[in-house]
């Protein structure tokens, strides 16, 4: 297959200067295929909904389920994280948010220029290595709180294990180089990666209806599945669930070989932590944790099945106002529940008594044959397959990641033997702006 891209289809995320407000995600298109006609659920799911809608939740519609592991191995283990200060100063910032002046130094040797996000937990910030010929990279600023800073603590000690298991860095995850204590906060300094598929996806919508379906067809979906899968197998192995994959923690690393890397480990759970019910977002989150039920790493297989028809259809199948419409539209797209899972710890809370939820009014490989064009898309009657796989109701007979690798339609793709550098793609003079003082 000729790889060879068209200009405007490979694409960069763009540099926010420090002083602009970072502008809120859009709204998401209208659902464009009704997938459920009607909803039928029982009082205490209607009365849930509505409550969210309100932003009102009574204890039940907050209950979290947490299902306590096997005791670990009692072993002890230390990580020192360098502190960088100036020892004239006690260190105390006067507010809790980062803000570094333009081209301020971080540390020791990072000098920031730009916004690559910012998130509820952290604000990424462009930068460059000056004690490393100013290679570029990614300066992950965790939020001055306990909770991010815990949350940030673990992240490094995750990588530390990846990087344990893979040094060469071959595994499709995204390195972490760095890691210090500055001005109250904790860095996590990652290589710089390219934009992530989300932001490509939603750019090459902007060119045209046809821009992004033939960038996203077969082959694309195919590379990054295989990828995807690769390193959630390698992660189980290590009794690692990521727990956030999804279009927005996918980056590239170069769009013309279609090489991809997955991102963000501040949700990892590990096999002996407490699992809790409460975790993935929503539109990506698997049905058994909805309900309170035990999970496994397939949990993070379901949510790679979510971005593979994201990315084909270019909307979310999943992606409704509340969880009862999300676990409806599961039912509707991908068969009925084992009673098991109904009868789980939340089960009362979203199914009636006849187990009803939904009406159903299309299902996923329908769905996938009304809008997939073959002659743009490709084999789309094997992909349905594959996506029908990884979206399996039943934890029980859903995929591992590794089982997954050994679909059918993953013959077709093969994993870089060796991943290339980081080729940055140069954006319009329009879309990078320099940082300049207040």
């Amino acid at each position: 297959m000729n790889l060879t891209l068209p200009a405007d289809l490979i694409w960069t995320v763009a540099v926010t200067p420090l002083e602009e407000q970072l502008p809120q995600p859009t709204k998401a298109p209208p659902q464009p295929i009704a997938i459920l006609n009607r909803v039928l659920v029982s009082n205490h799911a209607a009365k849930a909904a509505l409550c969210e809608r309100r932003g009102t939740h009574d204890a039940a519609h907050r209950r979290v389920v947490s299902h306590v592991p096997s005791a670990p191995p009692e072993i002890r283990a230390m990580m020192s994280i360098p502190t960088i200060f100036n020892p004239n100063l006690n260190g105390m910032e006067p507010i809790p948010d980062f803000l570094p002046s333009p081209n301020e130094t971080v540390g020791f040797n990072y000098k920031v220029d730009g916004i690559l996000g910012s998130g509820s937990f952290a604000t990424v910030f462009r930068a460059v290595h000056e004690g490393a010929q100013n290679r570029p990279v990614a300066l992950k600023c965790l939020k001055n709180a306990k909770e991010t800073m815990d949350a940030g603590l673990g992240e490094a000690r995750i990588q530390s294990l990846i990087r344990l298991h893979d040094p060469h860095g071959r595994r499709h995850i995204a390195r972490l180089l760095d890691c210090f204590y500055y001005r109250e906060h904790l860095f996590l300094v990652y290589e710089c990666l390219n934009a992530s598929v989300l932001a490509h996806y939603m750019h090459l919508e902007t060119l045209g209806p046809r821009a992004r379906a033939e960038y996203w067809h077969a082959g694309s979906i195919g590379a990054l599945s295989i990828q995807m899968l690769d390193a959630l197998a390698f992660l189980a192995c290590l009794g690692i669930t990521h727990c956030d994959v999804k279009t927005a923690n996918i980056c590239i690393v170069n769009a013309e070989r279609r090489i991809f890397k997955l991102i963000d480990f501040g949700a990892v759970v590990l096999t002996h932590d407490a699992h809790m019910s409460y975790l993935q977002s929503r539109w990506y989150r698997a049905p058994e944790v909805i309900l309170g039920l035990s999970w496994t790493p397939k949990i993070d297989v379901w949510s790679l099945g979510c971005v593979a028809i994201e990315l084909a259809l270019g909307f979310l199948p999943f992606q409704f106002a509340s969880t009862e419409l999300v676990l409806a539209a599961h039912k509707a797209t991908r068969g009925p529940f084992p009673p098991w899972m109904m009868e789980g710890p939340l089960g009362s809370i979203y199914f009636s008594g006849s187990g009803c939820v939904y009406e159903p009014n299309t299902t996923l490989v329908k769905l996938l044959a009304q809008q997939l064009d073959p002659a743009i898309f490709g084999e789309v009657v094997s992909f349905s397959d594959f996506a029908e796989t990884l979206l399996t109701i039943d934890p029980d007979g859903r995929p591992t990641a590794a089982e997954a690798l050994q679909h059918p339609w993953m013959a077709s793709y093969g994993l870089p033997p060796i991943d290339p550098p980081i080729v940055p793609v140069t954006p319009a003079s329009s879309d990078e702006v320099p940082l300049t003082a207040r």
